[in-house]
C-alpha cells in the first residue's frame, strides 16, 4: 500500500512517470516535501494548503492526508534540521518502493 501510494502521489502530482524509476518518483516526493521547509508559518495551515492543492489535482484523499501530515512535520521540525535529514527521507522512499 506504502508503495501504490508514493508512486500514485508522483503519477498524479507530475501527470506523468519518468518510465517508472523508483529513483525519479522518491526525487519527485521528497520534492513536494521541500516546500514545507518553512519557518514561522502555520504549519497547519500550510498542510492543509498542500492537501488541498493535492486533491484539485485529483490525488486520491488518503494520499493528499498523507503529504498534510508529513508537510506539519517538516514545517514544525527545529530550523535548519529537514536539509540534514531529507536524504535519508529519499532513501528510505526508494527503499521502500524497491521492497
Amino acid at each position: 500500500m506504502k508503495k501504490f501510494l508514493i508512486f500514485s502521489i508522483f503519477l498524479f502530482t507530475f501527470g506523468s512517470s519518468f518510465s517508472g524509476e523508483v529513483e525519479e518518483a522518491c526525487k519527485a516526493y521528497v520534492s513536494i516535501l521541500d516546500t514545507c521547509d518553512v519557518e514561522n508559518y502555520d504549519c497547519e495551515a500550510l498542510g492543509q494548503a498542500l492537501e488541498n492543492s493535492l486533491l484539485k489535482r485529483d490525488v486520491d484523499p488518503k494520499t493528499a492526508k498523507h503529504f498534510h501530515q508529513q508537510c506539519v512535520k517538516i514545517c514544525n521540525l527545529p530550523a535548519g534540521k529537514y536539509p540534514n535529514i531529507r536524504d535519508g527521507i529519499q532513501k528510505a522512499c526508494i527503499d521502500s518502493l524497491k521492497e
